[in-house]
């Protein structure tokens, strides 16, 4: 949650900019917003996902100093730093289309993503091969990315740029 929060603030502010700038018929800079924040929070995430690389044990003895645990749970971060480099985009781009008023996609994404991917991975990837309960971190990422392929494709095609704010 500590870097979600700081993504969906920014996320949001670009919906926002996003929104007025296809109000104020400006289609282009309302794309170049989305686009630049993305890069921008991918930036900030690759940043992170070196600190979690390289301290994720320092970070979980924190709270707990169980060997196990913190062993896991390092594992778990390290993992999830796949899903990092695509969390921003994800956030921003799904934010953008918000803010434009085009809200049936993230709908739509989040939920085809959620229960025809994540789901469904989360329950076969620990029973159907030997990552264990690491399947379902996976499944949790490669459902991100899935979201942001589906995000950039849609984004890029522009449709969402006919949207009347």
């Amino acid at each position: 949650m500590f870097i979600h929060m700081p993504t969906m603030g920014l996320g949001q502010g670009a919906g926002v900019l996003a929104g007025q700038n296809l109000g104020a018929g400006q289609p282009e800079r309302s794309s170049r917003t989305g686009w630049q924040a993305a890069g921008l929070v991918t930036i900030i995430m690759v940043v992170v996902s070196l600190l979690i690389w390289f301290g994720a044990e320092y970070v979980v003895r924190i709270f707990n100093t169980e060997p196990e645990l913190v062993q896991i749970t390092g594992t778990f971060m390290r993992i999830q730093i796949a899903g990092y480099m695509v969390f921003g985009m994800v956030i921003i781009l799904m934010q953008c289309l918000n803010g434009v008023g085009d809200t049936m996609m993230p709908m739509l994404t989040t939920l085809l993503t959620m229960w025809g991917v994540q789901v469904p991975l989360a329950y076969f990837l620990p029973r159907i091969t030997n990552l264990g309960v690491y399947g379902v971190r996976w499944a949790m990422v490669t459902a991100n990315i899935v979201r942001a392929g589906i995000y950039s494709v849609y984004f890029r095609m522009g449709r969402w740029k006919r949207k009347m704010v």
